[in-house]
């Protein structure tokens, strides 16, 4: 048994590397390769708190000679408590377990709060390059937190960034990620209003725990794309209606939007959008099947609730490279 912990994964797994192995899920994904039942959600009782686990299985071969050439088999189980908070403990605790496909034998245990970061950037990126105008952007950050610094990690791998906006609730964490940004990237960085960023961005990620819309979405410039990862309950949202009224919407899968994105189902609910304005899931755009972009004017939305699969591929890739690196850490059961 390989355990990876988040130092670790933060040397091994590379942002570039994580978004090819994300869209290679997907393309599985669209070719009926992968296994990936609806998230399993259980309610802890007199507890602000909640279990998720989210299993997948991928029949793609991995690397050649690898442990998982004839698939992939995994699950992540995550935590949600809400009370932490009164702990200093993160609300969101995750673990990752990676087993033999052809065995079910555990191969590996990682951390997986870090993988659920750089997966879920690499997933938005994937849907950048197919999704966004091509040329200069200037980039929002909503939030500032890991999924934050994540995204601006994944927007510099396939965008053309000149400047970056943060807008963030909480101004010490978002000067330590402008600080971040100019440091690693020496990209012009400032700390801005909701308002500036929303109107003044032509590519934006939404990456915060915000129940309610972030901005008007009369504000967003035309041909601007926008990445919305944050709430997961379908009473929250961080775009309101007319951001998605007036947006070409992708998701990442029909059953996870329909039963997780408000940004979806609040303007379905009251008549404002109808079904038909779902345009089709990032599979569909990654194969070719569906255009991610028709008209350089348009507002796009790629509304990510996170799927099974990208955990699974960034965990494959994970144990691959540490194999191959000779890193982690060996425990017998």
């Amino acid at each position: 048994m390989l355990i990876l912990n988040e130092s670790v994964l933060q040397d091994i797994l590379r942002m570039s590397e994580v978004i090819a192995a994300v869209e290679a899920g997907f393309r599985s994904l669209a070719q009926g390769l992968v296994s990936m039942p609806e998230r399993l959600r259980l309610i802890i009782p007199n507890s602000d708190a909640v279990m998720l686990e989210m299993p997948a299985y991928s029949r793609s071969p991995g690397p050649t000679g690898s442990h998982t050439s004839g698939g992939a088999l995994g699950t992540k189980i995550v935590s949600v408590f809400e009370r932490n908070r009164e702990h200093n403990l993160d609300v969101v605790q995750s673990v990752y377990i990676l087993l033999d496909a052809e065995t079910g034998v555990p191969i590996s245990v990682m951390d997986g709060k870090f993988i659920t970061a750089i997966r879920t950037a690499a997933t938005s990126a994937a849907a950048t390059k197919l999704m966004a105008t091509r040329g200069p952007k200037d980039l929002a950050i909503f939030g500032a937190g890991t999924q934050a610094r994540s995204h601006v990690d994944a927007m510099m791998e396939v965008a053309q960034v000149r400047r970056v906006m943060i807008a963030s609730r909480t101004p010490e964490k978002a000067s330590a990620l402008a600080d971040y940004v100019g440091k690693r990237f020496s990209t012009a960085c400032d700390v801005v209003s909701a308002e500036e960023a929303a109107s003044g961005a032509n590519l934006i990620c939404t990456c915060t725990s915000s129940p309610t819309p972030l901005f008007g979405g009369e504000i967003l410039r035309p041909s601007t794309h926008i990445n919305a990862v944050g709430a997961h309950t379908p009473t929250t949202r961080e775009l309101d209606t007319e951001a998605i009224r007036r947006a070409r919407v992708i998701i990442d899968s029909e059953l996870a939007a329909g039963r997780e994105a408000g940004e979806i189902l609040i303007p379905l609910s009251d008549g404002s959008i109808k079904a038909s304005h779902i345009k089709g899931t990032l599979a569909d755009v990654i194969s070719g099947k569906v255009p991610g972009r028709e008209l350089n004017d348009e507002i796009t939305v790629f509304r990510s609730c996170g799927l099974a699969i990208e955990d699974l591929v960034t965990a494959r890739l994970a144990f691959e490279k540490a194999r191959a690196g000779g890193v982690g850490f060996e425990a017998a059961f």
